[in-house]
């Protein structure tokens, strides 16, 4: 009945369109939710129908939160790629304006500490 549960809540969850990916994935991310629970349920010594339930409960909270944090690294990377552009100009506008504050505290005397309005 807990695999049931489980299959019923990880059944939509998906990281790619390729069927293919998709499958290996999801069973990466599987393999890793179970050693995570079961690592947690044999630290904690328990056993029986609750260690069963904790272990279930372990492993679905684990694949979610692994599943999430495979498709957020991914669609950042993809967003990435596609708009490396608009990244790479705002990492360079970034990197001057670190630079010429790192220039304007070596040198008080620049005009970059000089006061605009009085």
């Amino acid at each position: 009945m807990k695999k049931l549960i489980f299959d019923f809540i990880i059944s939509p969850l998906s990281v790619f369109e390729n069927p293919f990916y998709n499958y290996i994935i999801i069973t990466i991310i599987g393999l890793l939710a179970f050693y995570v629970a079961w690592n947690i349920v044999r630290n904690l010594g328990i056993r029986g129908e609750f260690g069963s339930l904790l272990h279930w409960a372990i492993r679905t909270i684990a694949f979610v939160s692994i599943w999430f944090l495979c498709c957020t690294v991914i669609n950042m990377v993809l967003f990435i790629i596609a708009q490396w552009t608009y990244i790479l100009i705002i990492i360079i506008l970034l990197l001057t304006l670190f630079i010429l504050k790192k220039y304007s505290k070596k040198h008080p005397n620049s005009i970059l500490n000089k006061k605009i309005y009085k």
